[in-house]
């Protein structure tokens, strides 16, 4: 017996799914994509390093904003150069408007609908029109913020390698912060509607993997945190990830998936909160305590339900930030200048290599680069969050599908379809 779901819409990107079934046994899911390879790394190699933190903005227009502070970052790590505490917060404003706005866009208007039985996005909009238009509001709000610290909404262009090139007025961050209240009271009416969803019972045990810092909940910085089956943690320097990682090339999808010391494992919102719930803001824990999870949580489609919990975070550090900028803001010269890496050559004038690691809105993403002593990159890699999740979405939705084969085939694919776009995949990154 096959399964096979073309077309999976309401994700970012174009995939199909086909399962093959013996005798009842499910013996291969596989999430097929149906985007050619867009060759990012490739087309960086024999460029100047000044052109990377632009050209792979461009691999996502829903999270364009972490792939340029990745990018930006991992050529930081190359040159040590060290950014100033302000610069600092101004990218993680712009990360946390990241992942307000991405996990608003993905919850109510392209996953919530699968639990609620409508198929149909209209009539869906048309029954929760007080929540549709909550969820706008959370989301301009979201833009706005990196429209006015990044220069625009999409493909950011005011930070740069050390800094910013023009900051943003502290007018225009105290404007922001006043919105604080509304944009809240919106987000709790779209986390009421989350909450109170009856997941499909499904769990299966995963690693998860993100970063982890003792200072906050992690998105910018920090050491990857694995937490494993049987609850052992390890601790690897983001630098050193890419050597217990191995990407792998398949003959059916232009992507590749990952594997960690050879097992699938999960990225994400639910990741992040395993690892860290207790670093979570006080709404956001309150939060999670009132869905009383078992931690871990191993439910998959509960990845939804993480996401609701990390808008409310982002939003109160968002305001903590702004607040913050918004008192203490200087006009600060960015450290490119001053170290002249923009224009220049390589300022160490020697072959580097600078990796890092940021946590994008579906998960960890790094970025690796070597470059030579004239400041041209000879190798590239970049891992999305979708390449490291895919195998363990293949292993989730390979055990679930005997919970549904009873169902209709258009029952069933409903179902199906479901669990994969709780993982929020992104198939644009993916096939980079």
């Amino acid at each position: 017996m096959k399964i096979q779901i073309n077309h999976i819409g309401k994700m970012e990107g174009h995939a199909d799914f086909v399962a093959e079934i013996l005798r009842g046994d499910v013996r291969s899911a596989k999430i097929i994509t149906t985007e050619g390879a867009r060759l990012i790394e490739g087309i960086l190699i024999g460029r100047h390093y000044s052109e990377a933190p632009i050209i792979t903005a461009r691999i996502c227009g829903i999270c364009p904003v972490v792939h340029k502070l990745s990018s930006i970052k991992a050529i930081e790590k190359a040159f040590n150069i060290s950014p100033t505490s302000q610069t600092i917060k101004l990218r993680k404003l712009l990360e946390l408007a990241q992942i307000i706005h991405s996990h608003a866009l993905h919850l109510f208007f392209l996953s919530l609908p699968d639990f609620f039985n409508i198929e149909d996005d209209i009539k869906f909009v048309k029954k929760y029109s007080k929540e549709t238009e909550c969820a706008i509001r959370v989301r301009a709000w979201a833009l706005k913020i990196i429209e006015t610290v990044g220069g625009r909404a999409v493909h950011p262009i005011a930070c740069e390698v050390g800094g910013f090139k023009v900051l943003p007025t502290k007018s225009e961050l105290n404007n922001l912060a006043g919105q604080f209240e509304s944009v809240l009271k919106d987000t709790m009416c779209l986390a009421n509607l989350v909450i109170n969803i009856k997941f499909p019972k499904f769990s299966r045990p995963t690693t998860y993997v993100s970063l982890n810092s003792k200072k906050e909940y992690a998105i910018y910085d920090g050491d990857i945190k694995i937490l494993d089956t049987d609850g052992k943690i390890d601790y690897i320097k983001a630098k050193d990830f890419t050597r217990n990682i191995e990407e792998i090339e398949e003959p059916y999808r232009a992507a590749k998936s990952a594997e960690l010391d050879g097992e699938p494992f999960m990225v994400g919102a639910l990741a992040r909160i395993n690892n860290s719930f207790d670093q979570l803001s006080p709404l956001a824990k309150g939060l999670i305590k009132g869905l009383r999870w078992k931690m871990p949580q191993y439910n998959p489609f509960e990845n939804i339900s993480a996401q609701a919990v990390e808008i409310i975070h982002a939003i109160e550090e968002s305001h903590k930030l702004l607040n913050d900028l918004e008192k203490n803001l200087t006009d600060e010269q960015s450290l490119a200048k001053k170290f002249g890496v923009i224009a220049g050559a390589n300022p160490l004038g020697r072959e580097v290599t600078g990796v890092d690691a940021i946590e994008a809105p579906r998960g960890t993403l790094y970025h690796s680069y070597k470059i030579d002593e004239n400041g041209y990159i000879t190798d590239c890699n970049i891992i999305t969050p979708t390449v490291s999740f895919l195998k363990n979405l293949e292993e989730d939705v390979k055990a679930y599908i005997p919970n549904v084969m009873k169902l209709s085939a258009n029952k069933r694919a409903m179902k199906i379809r479901g669990l994969i776009r709780a993982y929020d995949p992104c198939i644009a990154c993916a096939t980079h």
